[in-house]
């Protein structure tokens, strides 16, 4: 793997659309907000593209990530926004990365974050996103922080509220949107848990729904080597850590043999935490310490 640089001031910071369309407004305030930091960033006016529920059609989406990827100077990439399209570009993507950079995301990036480790180990973060959460000026500079302070998660841990199942673990960190997830099962870009730390978080999914994916991880087999497991939000009608849920990991997990930590702030919230994806963490007690991120 190539060595990943952190962000300096005067940084290129590249923007990708490879899922849905976006508020543009939101976008450009976000990108004044990084450039206000020190950040200069770079992105293609096909970015505003639109076609259906995807930001433009799969040769322009994955033509847009490509040139990131593979561009010299741009030394992080960032994404406008989530929804639906990334598996898409998945078999689109270059073979090879010569200039590995800072890649963050969450929701549907999921699935291409998992790909970018599993094919060149290639640590990533599971973040916010441009237009979403960028356009706060205040969290903004944290998110900045994260990407050029090596030490940043050595100086802090994540909290849960509770334990669903007591314990002390450590493993690789892998997971994100609990639907994405369970959505990669029997394809060639499926998750790989073993010796993990597995996180999970989703928005907007019914307690049934919860339910039956959580199976589907634990009838595939997907959980038998798994560590520990970390879980984010799950916002329901307006709830970010709905109990209701909860009941449903409490009954699902309830035979899991390593700790199962509930309440993490990271997933689909105003301010989420990042989580280093492929990097190193351990469960003590209610609190989550990442040992190794991505520098």
């Amino acid at each position: 793997m190539g060595k990943i640089r952190p962000l300096k001031k005067g940084s290129l910071i590249g923007i990708a659309a490879p899922a849905s369309p976006f508020d543009r407004r939101k976008f450009r305030q976000a990108i004044q907000n990084l450039c206000h930091l020190g950040f200069r960033t770079t992105f293609q006016n096909g970015i505003f593209s639109k076609k259906q529920y995807l930001a433009g059609d799969d040769k322009r989406r994955s033509r847009e990530i490509n040139r990131l990827l593979n561009n010299p100077r741009v030394e992080a990439i960032l994404f406008a926004r989530g929804g639906y399209g990334s598996v898409r570009l998945l078999p689109l993507l270059p073979k090879k990365i010569s200039n590995f950079k800072v890649i963050m995301g969450l929701s549907d990036l999921t699935i291409l974050l998992g790909y970018l480790w599993k094919r060149y180990r290639l640590p990533t973060l599971y973040g916010p996103l441009v237009a979403p959460h960028l356009k706060d000026h205040r969290y903004a500079d944290k998110v900045l922080r994260v990407l050029s302070e090596p030490d940043f998660f050595k100086r802090q841990s994540l909290a849960g509220t509770l334990l669903i199942r007591p314990g002390r673990s450590r493993g690789r960190l892998v997971g994100g949107c609990l639907s994405l997830v369970v959505s990669s099962l029997a394809t060639p870009y499926e998750v790989d848990t073993c010796n993990t730390l597995l996180f999970l978080e989703d928005t907007e999914e019914e307690p049934y729904a919860v339910d039956r994916m959580v199976t589907q991880l634990i009838q595939a087999g997907k959980l038998r080597m798994v560590k520990g497991i970390i879980l984010g939000s799950f916002c329901w009608k307006k709830r970010p850590f709905p109990k209701e849920i909860l009941e449903v990991f409490r009954d699902r997990l309830g035979n899991f043999q390593g700790p199962v930590l509930w309440g993490v702030p990271f997933g689909h919230l105003r301010h989420p935490s990042i989580i280093p994806y492929g990097g190193v963490g351990r469960i003590e007690g209610r609190k989550l310490f990442i040992e190794k991120g991505i520098f």
